[in-house]
């Protein structure tokens, strides 16, 4: 299952001098607003360099978001996370990402586990 989502806006909050927090506005291809958030470590110059989220099913999308500007547009293919993530009242999972992870790589494998497109706008001509 394709999902598309445009990044309408990002917002970073410092927690702790090692930890964050991103949220992260969207808008998905019906045109339903959403907005998804995940924790961060920070850099010593308090950059973030990488996320996580406690909701494991969401874990692709917050990935993608994370390299993501805003007003850019991703596409993501949620079928394989779909089949090894079962959803729940808690929407989370019992088991690490790597347990995971070693339980995808026994799936069958689907075109473009992550895709993202980014319109590139030139102003130069070619001749």
């Amino acid at each position: 299952m394709f999902k598309t989502f445009t990044l309408t806006r990002k917002e970073e909050e410092q927690l702790s001098e090692t930890e964050g927090k991103m949220t992260f506005h969207l808008t998905d291809e019906s045109g339903f607003q959403r907005k998804v958030s995940g924790f961060t470590q920070l850099d010593e110059n308090l950059n973030a360099v990488s996320i996580s989220t406690p909701r494991k099913r969401e874990h692709p999308l917050i990935q993608c978001l994370f390299i993501t500007n805003v007003d850019e547009t991703i596409n993501i293919e949620f079928t394989q996370y779909n089949d090894v993530f079962e959803r729940n009242d808690q929407d989370t999972a019992e088991k690490s990402i790597e347990e995971l992870a070693r339980e995808m790589q026994n799936k069958p494998v689907r075109l473009g586990p992550l895709l993202k497109s980014v319109e590139i706008k030139s102003t130069e001509s070619i001749h």
